[in-house]
């Protein structure tokens, strides 16, 4: 964010909509996913004037994964589409899933910080 006197840039990141009982790709877990709207501003007074650099991602809230959405899928998705996992495209969460109690691991780690078990 930067700020020069009365106005400024700032990035915001804004919720566009919810999907239902999704399977994470990343995780393999029923769960639910959102679609998020990310892009940076010029301001005045802190009253919004110019968008530009806007990207779209989705978030599953059983992992730490997060996909990107291409522009012409994500107007699909705002217009009421069904989320297709196939057309995503991930670009942060590596890592594993604790089998026993299914918490999120570093890949660096050998045991599960929650439970103890063995991660093999």
């Amino acid at each position: 964010m930067f700020f020069f006197g009365i106005f400024g840039i700032q990035d915001k990141e804004k919720h566009v909509r919810d999907f239902d009982a999704t399977v994470c790709p990343s995780c393999g877990r029923l769960s639910r996913a959102e679609l998020i709207e990310v892009f940076t501003y010029f301001h005045f007074f802190f009253i919004p004037i110019f968008q530009w650099n806007r990207r779209y991602f989705v978030k599953f809230r059983c992992c730490p994964a997060i996909f990107s959405v291409n522009k012409e899928y994500a107007e699909e998705l705002k217009r009421g589409a069904d989320l297709d996992v196939s057309r995503l495209h991930k670009v942060f969460g590596h890592g594993s899933y604790c089998p026993e109690c299914g918490s999120y691991v570093d890949p660096s780690f050998n045991f599960c910080p929650y439970c103890g078990r063995r991660i093999s």
